[in-house]
């Protein structure tokens, strides 16, 4: 960042903000609800050659024809013409914060070998695992800023990221130490997850580990406050239906939220243990089962896909359709993290889910945004351009926002608004 663009934040930090006269604002307005579900999902609330007021950092005021009052304030103006706004973007399941890279691991499969035969030679998680143990807090801390900054430049104003890459007491602190961090140095929020139970470590049986997962690590997690969600990953050769839900009523004693990696490659009854827990969301889900459909429907468990995984891995894809037919809220999200999708890219996923999960242009913009903020229980302040919500928008340099998708491999993003202030800005 420039000495003179960080200048031009700490000018404006204190002043409201108007982006006048858009060609379009996208609203996602909620109409009450916390998320989007079936035809709902394609109701993005558009507007037309409008404005948005954000004043302390809340959305006070929307529409074409400024009131008096407002003309009186001091006010920064930012000139909206043959542009478009939308609500921040949510990247609501990320692994940002890891030590090395498995590139090697990368050629490797594109030469035919598969993820599971990689883990099972000692690679994939454990790899990073180890890398973890050995880099310091502020090596990860620092790889981890880079990526949120990353992030920010494809208009994440929000994100979460996971614990997982410790498998053992210390570190797993030490990763959700780095993440509080994080929420507390960049202009972003940044929600953490306890992900303990991601792999089962080489050093300890699986009943040694959940244990100290259940007695050690989630009391000591919840008396230092270092995570709002928990997370497991549900999955054959990993974490069982059963164990997963001993972890989850584990931590729900102590006010964790669960979130679940489930149905990634077998459907072995995890989304039915997320739903038993009341999970806030459910993630994967590339293999799903009529059953598993079945079960989803009528529940405010949001459907998160994670269609840059199947990309990366060459798996099958998420059917985004079934679920969104059958009422089911479905949020995406990059997954970012050293194995299995490595890109920041939450554009790049926005037209994956386009391509290749079939949903159209409105169902994916209100993935990111106002389902993606239910996936972390704060739709109600976020994920919308309503008023009273916080003031977090982007300013695209098109008059459409089709153009979004549609111009793909490129991004058109001029301004980044957080709580009302500008953390990135592009020029075109």
């Amino acid at each position: 960042m420039s000495l003179l663009f960080k200048s031009f934040l700490n000018y404006i930090c204190d002043m409201n903000i108007l982006i006048e006269n858009a060609s379009q604002v996208v609203t996602c307005h909620t109409r009450g609800r916390k998320f989007k579900a079936g035809e709902h999902q394609s109701e993005i609330g558009l507007l037309i050659n409008s404005s948005v007021y954000i004043e302390n950092g809340r959305i006070k005021w929307i529409g074409k024809k400024l009131p008096v009052v407002l003309k009186k304030k001091h006010i920064l103006k930012i000139n909206a013409k043959n542009k478009t706004v939308l609500p921040g973007f949510i990247d609501s399941h990320t692994h940002l914060v890891f030590a090395g890279d498995r590139a090697d691991e990368y050629s490797m499969r594109i030469k035919g070998s598969s993820y599971e035969r990689i883990a099972k030679k000692g690679g994939g998680i454990l790899s990073t695992v180890e890398a973890v143990r050995k880099a310091s807090r502020n090596e990860l801390l620092r790889l981890a800023e880079k990526r949120v900054d990353s992030s920010i430049g494809f208009g994440v104003t929000t994100i979460e990221a996971k614990s997982g890459y410790g498998l053992d007491t210390a570190t797993e602190i030490k990763m959700l130490e780095v993440i509080s961090k994080l929420n507390h140095i960049m202009p972003v929020d940044v929600y953490s997850t306890f992900l303990g139970a991601h792999a089962f470590p080489k050093d300890k049986t699986k009943d040694e580990y959940i244990d100290e997962i259940l007695y050690e690590m989630i009391p000591m997690i919840a008396k230092k406050n270092l995570a709002t969600f928990i997370d497991a990953f549900c999955e054959k050769d990993y974490f069982s239906p059963a164990q997963t839900e001993k972890i989850f009523r584990q931590g729900m004693k102590f006010s964790l939220i669960p979130k679940l990696h489930t149905n990634q490659f077998y459907s072995i009854g995890g989304v039915q243990a997320a739903l038993s827990c009341g999970a806030i969301s459910v993630d994967h889900l590339e293999v799903m089962t009529s059953k598993d459909i079945n079960a989803m429907k009528g529940n405010d468990t949001i459907a998160c896909l994670l269609p840059s995984v199947s990309y990366f891995l060459d798996i099958p894809y998420a059917p985004a359709r079934k679920l969104i037919e059958n009422k089911i809220p479905v949020a995406i999200a990059t997954d970012f993290n050293p194995g299995s999708a490595m890109s920041e890219n939450i554009q790049l996923v926005m037209s994956m889910a386009v391509q290749l999960l079939k949903m159209n242009v409105e169902e994916t913009i209100n993935a990111v945004t106002i389902n993606a903020a239910a996936a972390l229980g704060v739709s109600h302040n976020i994920g919308s351009i309503e008023t009273g919500k916080q003031g977090d928008v982007l300013i695209f340099d098109t008059p459409n926002y089709k153009d979004i998708l549609y111009h793909f491999g490129v991004s058109q993003l001029e301004y980044v608004i957080k709580r009302g202030e500008v953390i990135h800005n592009n020029p075109f």
